[in-house]
């Protein structure tokens, strides 16, 4: 399983409501931060494990050595706990592929863009824990954004960096309007292959049937806009 994530950088306003439901808050010393981290840890294993609707915050505060009231201080839903690992998945993951491409003049941004799409579906925890983390940053975007804190629409501002480039290498249809087509081809290959994600953690579908789904997904959307 992945390590979580020690470097999560939440919304700046503890106050900041989304959704209704606070954001939670964000540790400053360095003993909050242990605490936070071992939680969210300690989280993810009991989701993963069980899944979300059968795992338990005592189990988890049992494991992580504090209280009901400390996860709840962080981690205001359980269901948090994967748009706190999307955040770590984006930041760590996603970014940089993005800024590889985007300096890598000799690669074709298409390649660029297909990397990213592939490591976007890549199970980091588990297939199943991946799929529901999926589902849950569909549900609930702007949650998502916000616990991010890289402003509205993340990936699709990430596709859209990376679809700018590929007009400016001449690789794009002048005239494709960059943020909708980011968002496009992030929807199609998001729904369509998080439907695998789940077949695959269901065990009815083979794990390679999830690069394959992804990749036909990212071709279909790039057949629209590459020159």
């Amino acid at each position: 399983m992945a390590s979580p994530a020690t470097q999560i950088a939440p919304p700046d306003s503890d106050g900041a409501l989304v959704g209704g439901v606070g954001l939670g808050t964000v540790p400053k010393q360095q003993r909050g931060i242990e605490v936070r981290d071992r939680l969210l840890a300690a989280a993810i294993a009991e989701i993963d494990a069980k899944g979300i609707e059968e795992s338990r915050v005592e189990n988890v505060v049992a494991e992580a050595g504090t209280s009901w009231g400390t996860f709840f201080r962080y981690f205001p839903r359980k269901e948090d706990i994967f748009l706190h690992e999307c955040a770590r998945h984006f930041r760590e993951v996603l970014r940089p592929a993005l800024d590889e491409a985007l300096a890598d003049e000799s690669t074709p941004i298409r390649d660029g863009a297909r990397k990213i799409v592939l490591l976007m579906m890549e199970p980091q925890v588990s297939p199943r824990f991946h799929a529901e983390m999926l589902a849950e940053t569909l549900r609930h975007p702007a949650r998502f954004a916000a616990i991010l804190g890289e402003g509205e629409l993340p990936l699709a501002v990430l596709f859209a960096e990376l679809l700018a480039e590929g007009q400016r290498r001449n690789e794009i249809t002048p005239d494709a309007p960059v943020s909708i087509c980011a968002a496009v081809l992030i929807a199609g290959v998001m729904f369509s292959a998080a439907r695998v994600l789940q077949d695959v953690a269901d065990g009815t579908s083979p794990g390679s049937e999830i690069a394959e789904v992804a990749n036909q997904a990212f071709d279909v959307a790039w057949s629209g806009i590459g020159t």
